[in-house]
């Protein structure tokens, strides 16, 4: 069932022609190993931009979260959910252009109640400084509106510095 799941995810996501996603060339298996091949991109992701140039500029990160939110429309409108949107999943790329990458956590909507999903309730997929409640709750909640939420987190992160609740007062996940 997984192989399965991963080879429809796969067929949707080399569908996927946006130029603010990364796109997919192929997908295969190789002596037992299932790989995806995707374009080269030259640049930097926003968290390691952050990281060595400080806050970006409220313009230039409005800009970026704007390209990431149209990359994210468009993977939306054909039902699938990223569920792990943060800085270090947007790559922005020499030209200027930002590119929403790492599909590996995205879930086909039509595949939320299927039996055959890999994600369980109590199963928490994402990474904690910018999931939505709900996702953390129960992955299997997430939608459009959870990557959304997660967009906001990052947009934050960009014109802060740092994630939004990442103080020592909300040192685990349940605070966050």
């Amino acid at each position: 069932q997984a192989i399965a799941r991963f080879e429809r995810e796969m067929q949707v996501v080399a569908g996927l022609d946006h130029p603010n996603l990364v796109r997919a060339h192929d997908a295969g298996e190789f002596e037992g190993q299932h790989f995806l091949v995707m374009e080269h991109l030259d640049g930097a992701d926003l968290a390691r931009l952050v990281r060595r140039q400080g806050p970006l500029p409220v313009a230039d990160a409005c800009a970026a979260v704007r390209q990431a939110a149209l990359g994210l429309q468009h993977a939306h409108e054909h039902g699938l959910v990223h569920r792990d949107v943060k800085p270090s999943n947007l790559i922005l790329n020499t030209a200027g252009q930002v590119k929403v990458l790492d599909l590996g956590l995205a879930r086909l909507v039509d595949d939320a109640a299927a039996a055959g999903d890999m994600t369980s309730a109590g199963q928490i997929v994402g990474t904690g400084d910018f999931i939505a409640p709900e996702q953390g709750q129960d992955t299997r909640q997430a939608d459009a509106r959870s990557d959304i939420y997660s967009l906001g987190c990052t947009l934050y992160f960009l014109l802060a510095g740092q994630a939004p609740f990442s103080g020592p007062q909300h040192d685990t996940f349940g605070k966050k």
